[in-house]
């Protein structure tokens, strides 16, 4: 069986025709230098001189001097790098490299890509050598590793810059879009009210829903969870909180009527085994996706989502609950760790396009308050969760309601709302079920 050649011994890619043709075409047509420049930087030449006389070039249009032979070759005197191209005749070569300047968007997509290849090689070695001499935690590696890669994909995209007509023909787009669907833009939360107070899930933010213990923020976020896998929508549910049983009890709790305690219990009836086992059969065809890391870092998060995204087409994620996710720096004040977590996570919703739907809890001082209704202020431990947030639900349980009862009402302040108007909407939450449901004023009998 014939072995790969050693990796250190190879030669990284290059295409110096592709090089030599871009430098031509610009000669040839200085005004194409604009559409180049969106696309390289003269570090993305392999040739020194090609980088050289790029950089030559470039310095000469920022300061509106003519770009041609003479003035590129008196550039590079001046730099002291004029031998080391090959001086004039090398600079000629170059207009005799190529008849017109029609390919040179094409010649520098080429040169692009392979200066990309490059920078992953280049990555891959620097992350290989970080790795064997263990410069760091796992957690900051796999940080690190996933900076350079993402430096790499933000690297010359022409497509950074949108004109006035790409952003309208998206705008109008995405608005007849939305026209012609019945439900909301973007993923649904899946209780009605809700929907239209916040006109759907987006790729891109950062929900964030905060309540004191037991006032059922892993209710609703698994409902919204559950509710879009229902439906076909992938989706990455992260538990710091509790393990994968205790979470699918829930989730059995909520799909088959039969009560929590019931169900943790293993005191099950015919019908209510029957209806737990029913529930459950239903939910193995669902694309929901569990992860239970004990010390899940932002990092990893970030790496799990990437995967589940590239290989699972995961759509929506939602993280329970933001205090307990792994600080970066634990030398760090606690406000400072929260505040980087959190902005973490509003970068993964925007790097990934996923909305990202982040359960947080809330400090001591709403239980002081003689109202007892939260308020942005008790997001717990730092401002910079509101700052990130597109979205702040704060859940409030209505006060003197009756301890027996199996129907509660619980109101969902959205407190931050960049997409809609501040609002307050009212939720039933069925306790024995963990389970939210729309609105009913008369709620019947208990499950």
């Amino acid at each position: 069986m014939a072995h790969a050649e050693p990796i250190a011994e190879r030669l990284p890619p290059f295409n110096r025709e592709a090089e030599r043709g871009d430098l031509g075409g610009i000669f040839r047509d200085p005004s194409v230098l604009h559409d180049v420049q969106a696309m390289l930087r003269p570090e993305s030449f392999y040739f020194h001189a090609h980088c050289a006389i790029f950089r030559a070039m470039c310095g000469l249009a920022a300061e509106g001097k003519p770009i041609d032979l003479v003035t590129v070759h008196e550039r590079l005197v001046v730099a002291k790098e004029a031998e080391n191209v090959g001086g004039a005749p090398y600079l000629a070569d170059l207009w005799d490299a190529v008849p017109t300047s029609a390919n040179a968007e094409y010649h520098a997509k080429i040169v692009r890509d392979t200066a990309a290849v490059r920078g992953l090689i280049h990555a891959a070695n620097e992350t290989l050598r970080d790795a064997y001499d263990r410069t760091g935690s796992v957690d900051e590696l796999i940080a690190s590793a996933e900076r350079k890669l993402f430096d790499l994909s933000a690297t010359g995209n022409e497509s950074d810059l949108l004109d006035a007509a790409a952003l309208a023909a998206d705008a109008l787009g995405a608005i007849d879009d939305r026209a012609s669907r019945d439900g909301p833009d973007g993923l649904p939360v899946g209780f009605r009210e809700l929907d239209d107070a916040l006109a759907g899930l987006k790729g891109g933010q950062l929900i964030v829903i905060g309540a004191r213990p037991g006032c059922g923020k892993t209710a609703l976020g698994l409902a919204v969870a559950e509710s879009n896998a229902a439906t076909g929508n992938a989706v990455l549910f992260a538990s710091l909180e509790m393990g994968n049983r205790e979470l699918m009890n829930r989730v059995f709790a909520m799909r088959s009527g039969v009560p929590l305690r019931t169900i943790a219990s293993g005191k099950l009836n015919g019908d209510q085994a029957e209806a737990v086992t029913k529930s459950g059969q239903e939910f193995a065809k669902q694309p929901f996706f569990l992860v239970t890391v004990p010390d899940l870092s932002a990092a990893r998060l970030a790496a799990i989502v990437r995967r589940g995204i590239r290989r699972r087409g995961v759509k929506l994620v939602v993280v329970d609950y933001l205090q307990l996710l792994k600080p970066e720096n634990e030398r760090d004040p606690r406000h400072l760790q929260v505040g980087t977590l959190a902005r973490r996570l509003k970068q993964l919703a925007r790097t990934c396009d996923v909305p990202v739907i982040l359960l947080a809890q809330l400090n001591r001082e709403v239980e002081n308050r003689a109202d007892g209704k939260p308020r942005l202020a008790d997001l717990r431990e730092s401002g910079e969760i509101e700052a990130h947030a597109d979205a702040v639900l704060l859940l409030h349980a209505r006060p003197n309601q009756d301890a027996n009862a199996a129907v509660w009402t619980t109101d969902v302040i959205i407190a931050k709302n960049r997409n809609g108007p501040v609002a307050e909407v009212a939720l039933s939450y069925r306790r024995p079920l963990t389970r939210f449901e729309d609105y009913a004023p008369l709620h019947g009998s208990a499950t």
